[in-house]
C-alpha cells in the first residue's frame, strides 16, 4: 500500500461542520479516518501542524496500513507535538520538488497552506465511498493559492517587482495607506494574521516592528527602496537620493528601525558565516559545486536563494554588527582613522575607513566603518564628500584628529577640510623606496640577465638535478624569482639567496658555456650593492609586521635610523651604491618633510616608554616636543576632567589649609613674573603635566621589545595625564591597512576577493568581514 498519512487538530472555535480527521493515501487515492470521538482515538489526534520547518519535532510515515510518528529531536515534557510537510508528501502533491529544491520566500507557508487545506474537509463532502485522486485535488488548490509563478522568482503587483511568495502575506482589512502595497503580515491557512507586531516587506523580505502606524513602513521604503517609494508617492512626495548608491543608515538610527531577524537554522547560519569570514560573493551558494557539497553533507537541507540570504540573514547580521560598532564609537573621546583606497573594477574605486582607538584597558582596537565609492581619479571633492559623509554617519568628525593614508595632495587636502591631519602610510613610503631601487635601469638590466641564467638552469635536466642536490631552499627561491618577478616585499630574500650561492652559479656558467646567459663582470658587484641597500629596508618592513597595525611611535626612530645610519653613504661604497643611497635618502626626506607630521611623530615617540628619552632628536626638537606634550596633556585634562587623576594628598596631613596672606599689589607687580606663588594644597594642571613629563623622562627606559601599551597598562596611575595622551597618540597606526596586507601576499588575496563582490554587497560584506570578531 503506497500511502501518506496526515493529521490536524481543529480548534473548538471552528464550525461544527468540520471533523477531526486523518487523511490516508492508498494507491493514488485518499480515504479518511474519523478521529473526532476521543473515546475511539489515541494521542495521535493531538499532533499539530508546525507553522515553520524549524518548529517541527516529529516526522510521519505509514507502514502496512498503520500510521507512525518518529521523533526527530529530544522532546521535553509538556512540549506540543508538531509535524511538518516533507519532501515525500510534497512530491505526492505533484509539486515535483527535487532533492536540491530551494525554498523561496513564502514557499514554506504556501506548502503549509496546501497541507492544511487537504486535511480539513467539510462534513458533507466526506464519505466512505468518496475518494479523491491526488492530482484532482492538487490542481485547483494550486490555481487558487499559487498563481503564475515566473521562472525568475519575481512576481509583479501594481507594476512593482515583489519577492516570490509574498502574494500570500495578509494585509490589514482596514488598511488605507498606500504603503501597504509593499507590506503584509504572515498568516495562517485561513488568512488570519499570526503576529500583528511583525510586518514583512514584500520587496526584500525584511521583518519590521509594527506598532499600529505606518512610520516604520515609510522609513523602510525611503531608506531601502527609494525608487519604489518615489514611484508610489509620485513626484510631489519623492525623496531625492543625493549619492544614488546603496542606502547607508546611520548607526544611531539603526536601532530605531527595529529590524527583526528571521529564524535561522544552524546550517544556514554556517553558510552566512562562511561568506563573511572568507569574504565570498553571495552568489557562490548558487554554484553547482557548492550545492553539491551541501547535498552530500546534509541531503535534507534546503539552501535559500542568494537574494534571500543577502536581504535577510546577512543584512540582519550587518544591522546588528552596526549597532554594536555604533555603541562603541559614540563613546570614544579620541580616535584616528586609516584610509584604505582600493580598486573594485576597471572604473570603480572604493575608500574603506577603519577607526583606531586604545580602550580603557590599554588594548589597541580597530573596526571597519564604511566602504564608499570614490571617483576614479581620486579627486579632492570626491574624497572630501565621502569623508564628510562617513564622519557624520558615525559621529566621529570632532573626536578624530589624524587620518593615515595615501600620501597624495588630494587625500591630504580632503582630510584637512574635514578637520583631520593627514599622515603618510609608512608601508607605502617604504614600498616607493624599494620600487625606485628596482626600477633603476642598471639594476633592471642586471636582474634580467640573472633571470635568463636561472631559466636556462631549470630547462636543463642535468643542471636542474644538480640544483636540487645543492640546495632545495635555493631552488624554491629561484622558482619564486622567475614566477613573481620582482615583488618589492620579497625581492631582498631572493637576491640574498642568489648572492650567498654565487660560487655555485659561477660554476654553472662555466659548465653551460652558452651564448646569451653569460654575466658581465660588474653584475655580481651590482647585485651585492643592491642586497646591501635593500637589507635595512627589508628589516624595517619586518619590524612593522609584528602587529596587525604597528603603532605610529615606531615610524620616527626607524626613518631616522635609515636616513642617518643604514642608508648614509660610506667611504667604502662604490659610486653606484652612493648614487642609489642618495636617491633613497632624498625620497625618504621628502615624504617626511612636513613639520606638522614630524611633530605628531615626535609626540608619539615621547609617549612610548621605549623612546621616551628622544635620543634620536636634536636638542631643539626635543625641547619643542616636550613643550607640545605638556600643552597636549593639559588640554586633554581640561576638556575631559573626569578622565584625569589628581595628585594623591598625604593622608597624614589632615590639618586645614592655611589662610592665604593678604596680597601686596606692589610686590606682586614687581616680582609676580619672576616668582610663581605655589599653592600648598595642590598644583595646577600645567604643573602636574610638567611634573609627570619630568618623572617619565628620567625613569628607566623600557626594552625595545616591550609592548608600550602593556607598559602603560601597568603604570597609568603614576602618570594619569600622560596616560590620557598616550591613549590618543599610541592609537594612531603607522599604516593605512594591516601590515600583512602590505608586506606579504595576503593583501593581494584580500583585494582579489573584494573585487569579486557584487557592488551592491561591497559595503555590507567588507564591514562584516572586518568586524567578524563582533559577530
Amino acid at each position: 500500500m503506497d500511502s501518506v498519512c496526515l493529521s490536524a487538530v481543529l480548534q473548538s472555535e471552528y464550525p461544527t461542520c468540520f471533523l477531526l480527521i486523518t487523511q490516508v493515501r492508498d494507491n493514488g487515492s485518499y480515504f479518511y479516518i474519523d478521529a473526532s470521538d476521543d473515546s475511539k482515538s489515541s494521542w495521535m489526534r493531538y499532533v499539530a501542524c508546525a507553522s515553520t520547518e524549524e518548529e517541527h519535532n516529529l516526522t510521519v510515515f505509514q507502514y502496512r496500513g498503520k500510521i507512525y510518528y518518529r521523533s526527530c529531536q529530544s522532546i521535553p515534557s509538556g512540549t506540543e507535538l508538531m509535524v511538518w510537510i516533507g519532501e515525500e508528501y510534497a512530491r505526492t502533491l505533484g509539486l515535483k520538488l527535487g532533492e536540491h529544491f530551494k525554498y523561496e520566500f513564502g514557499e514554506k507557508e504556501l506548502l503549509m497552506k496546501l497541507f492544511q487545506d487537504l486535511q480539513i474537509k467539510p462534513l458533507d463532502h466526506i464519505s466512505s465511498q468518496n475518494q479523491y485522486l491526488c492530482s484532482d485535488m492538487v490542481s485547483p488548490i494550486m490555481q487558487s493559492h499559487k498563481p503564475s509563478y515566473p521562472v525568475n522568482n519575481i512576481g509583479h503587483s501594481s507594476g512593482f517587482q515583489l519577492l516570490e511568495g509574498t502574494q500570500n502575506l495578509v494585509s490589514l482589512g482596514r488598511a488605507q495607506s498606500r504603503y501597504w502595497t509593499f507590506f503584509g503580515f504572515q498568516g495562517d491557512a485561513y488568512g488570519r494574521i499570526i503576529d500583528k507586531t511583525k510586518i514583512i516587506c514584500k520587496i526584500c523580505g525584511v521583518r519590521l516592528s509594527y506598532s499600529g502606524n505606518t512610520t516604520n513602513l515609510r522609513q523602510h521604503l525611503i531608506y531601502k527602496h527609494r525608487r519604489e517609494y518615489n514611484e508610489l508617492v509620485g513626484t510631489q512626495g519623492a525623496v531625492v537620493d543625493p549619492q544614488k548608491s546603496v542606502e547607508v543608515v546611520p548607526p544611531r538610527e539603526v536601532a530605531s528601525r527595529a529590524v527583526v531577524a528571521p529564524t535561522v537554522g544552524r546550517t544556514t547560519k554556517a553558510v552566512a558565516d562562511f561568506i563573511v569570514r572568507d569574504l565570498m560573493p553571495v552568489e557562490i551558494i548558487e554554484g553547482e559545486g557548492f550545492t553539491h557539497m551541501l547535498s552530500v553533507l546534509d541531503p535534507n537541507y534546503k539552501l535559500p536563494a542568494a537574494s534571500f540570504l543577502a536581504h535577510t540573514i546577512l543584512h540582519e547580521m550587518y544591522v546588528q554588527a552596526k549597532i554594536k560598532v555604533g555603541e562603541v564609537v559614540k563613546n570614544l573621546q579620541d580616535c584616528s582613522v586609516s584610509l584604505d583606497l582600493w580598486k573594485h573594477s576597471g572604473s570603480l574605486s572604493y575608500l574603506t575607513l577603519i577607526i583606531h582607538y586604545v580602550d580603557e584597558g590599554f588594548e589597541s582596537k580597530n573596526m571597519v566603518l564604511s566602504s564608499r565609492v570614490v571617483s576614479e581619479d581620486l579627486s579632492e571633492d570626491s574624497l572630501k564628500s565621502v569623508l564628510l559623509d562617513v564622519a557624520e554617519e558615525w559621529g566621529i568628525r570632532e573626536n578624530t584628529s589624524y587620518a593615515v593614508g595615501l600620501n597624495s595632495p588630494s587625500v591630504k587636502s580632503a582630510a584637512s577640510k574635514v578637520g583631520w591631519k593627514s599622515l603618510p602610510c609608512v608601508g607605502q613610503v617604504l614600498r616607493g623606496c624599494i620600487e625606485a631601487i628596482l626600477q633603476h635601469h642598471t639594476i633592471q638590466t642586471t636582474l634580467d640577465r640573472f633571470r635568463r641564467l636561472i631559466a636556462t638552469v631549470f630547462s636543463s635536466t642535468t643542471q636542474n638535478e644538480e640544483l636540487t642536490t645543492h640546495g632545495p631552499v635555493l631552488k624554491v627561491h629561484l622558482k619564486m624569482f622567475l614566477r613573481d618577478g620582482t615583488k618589492w616585499y620579497s625581492i631582498y630574500t631572493l637576491l640574498q639567496s642568489i648572492v650567498d650561492h654565487s660560487k655555485f652559479f659561477k660554476g654553472l656558467i662555466e659548465t653551460l658555456n652558452e651564448d646569451g646567459i653569460a654575466l658581465e663582470s660588474g653584475d655580481w658587484s651590482i647585485l651585492q650593492d643592491v642586497v646591501d641597500i635593500l637589507k635595512p629596508l627589508a628589516i624595517a618592513t619586518s619590524t612593522f609586521t609584528k602587529d596587525q597595525f604597528a603603532g605610529l611611535s615606531l615610524v620616527k626612530p626607524v626613518i631616522t635610523s635609515l636616513l642617518y645610519k643604514h642608508l648614509a653613504s660610506n667611504e667604502w661604497d662604490s659610486d653606484f651604491c652612493k648614487n642609489i643611497k642618495k636617491a633613497i635618502h632624498e625620497e625618504l626626506s621628502f615624504r617626511y618633510s612636513d613639520s606638522e607630521v614630524n611633530q605628531v611623530l615626535n609626540l608619539a615617540c615621547a609617549l612610548d616608554p621605549r623612546f621616551r628619552g628622544l635620543d634620536f632628536l636634536s636638542q631643539p626638537d626635543r625641547v619643542e616636543t616636550l613643550h607640545l606634550l605638556k600643552l597636549e596633556a593639559s588640554s586633554l585634562a581640561k576638556t575631559q576632567p573626569t578622565e584625569t587623576a589628581c595628585v594623591t594628598p598625604d593622608p597624614q596631613n589632615t590639618r586645614p589649609a592655611a589662610k592665604k596672606p593678604k596680597q601686596d599689589s606692589g610686590i606682586e607687580f614687581l616680582l609676580g613674573d619672576l616668582c610663581s606663588v605655589r599653592n600648598a594644597s595642590g598644583s595646577t594642571v600645567n604643573q602636574q603635566a610638567e611634573q609627570e613629563i619630568s618623572s617619565f623622562q628620567t625613569s628607566e627606559a623600557s626594552s625595545l621589545c616591550q609592548d608600550p601599551l602593556q607598559w602603560w597598562k601597568m603604570h597609568y596611575t603614576q602618570y594619569p595625564l600622560l596616560a590620557r595622551a598616550a591613549r590618543k597618540f599610541l592609537a594612531i597606526p603607522a599604516t593605512s591597512v594591516p601590515t600583512s596586507w602590505l608586506f606579504t601576499d595576503a593583501g593581494l588575496t584580500v583585494y582579489r576577493k573584494r573585487s569579486a563582490l557584487t557592488a551592491e554587497h561591497v559595503d555590507m560584506l567588507v564591514f562584516l568581514n572586518g568586524n567578524r570578531l563582533l559577530l
